[in-house]
């Protein structure tokens, strides 16, 4: 797979990989039953659609494209990534930290946090503690009971959010860029 991409590097712009490799093609690490259960999951927890649910990174893939891990196959160390797409979600949450904020309230990263948001996503480590944030706590609670119940296999399962498909996109294409720019 690894020298499959690397050659369409080479022929293909990064929108048509990210719609190949990304949004296409089949996952790595879980089977279509598999993947489709959780999806299933995640779409029941936080009621969105099933299509808002997308797996990425090495589990997908079968290897990494971000720049710290570039190309090194997932392994027992890899989590798997999961990509929420959902602006319902997305501007809950956002509104529930302005809110939060607007209060007088602060936490330790809420530069890192407001930093990400203005790029379209929200990194759940990034938000307010859980002990004065529900969703945080709802948050948490959720993926670390997934991941350890082993259903999905011995990794941990994390996931961001993203507002709409158009920063997923311009996330995974940044990566995609890299290695094209490192391919030539």
């Amino acid at each position: 797979m690894i020298e499959e991409f690397k050659s369409d590097l080479e022929n293909l712009t990064s929108l048509q990989i990210y719609r190949k490799y990304i949004l296409g093609g089949d996952c790595h690490l879980l089977d279509n039953h598999k993947l489709f259960e959780l999806r299933e999951v995640i779409c029941d927890q936080f009621q969105i659609e099933f299509n808002d649910v997308l797996m990425v990174g090495s589990g997908k893939l079968g290897f990494s494209i971000k720049e710290s891990r570039r190309f090194g196959h997932f392994n027992d160390e890899s989590d798997i990534d999961i990509a929420i797409v959902s602006t319902a979600l997305f501007k809950r949450v956002w509104q529930e930290a302005y809110l939060y904020k607007k209060s007088g309230a602060d936490w330790p990263s809420s530069r890192k946090f407001f930093k990400y948001l203005s790029d379209g996503w929200i990194r759940p480590d990034k938000l307010p503690p859980s002990s004065y944030f529900d969703f945080t706590d709802e948050w948490w609670k959720f993926f670390n009971e997934l991941t350890s119940s082993n259903r999905f296999g011995p990794y941990k399962i994390r996931c961001g959010l993203y507002h709409s498909h158009f920063f997923l996109q311009e996330y995974q294409t940044i990566c995609i860029d890299q290695c094209i720019q490192e391919a030539f």
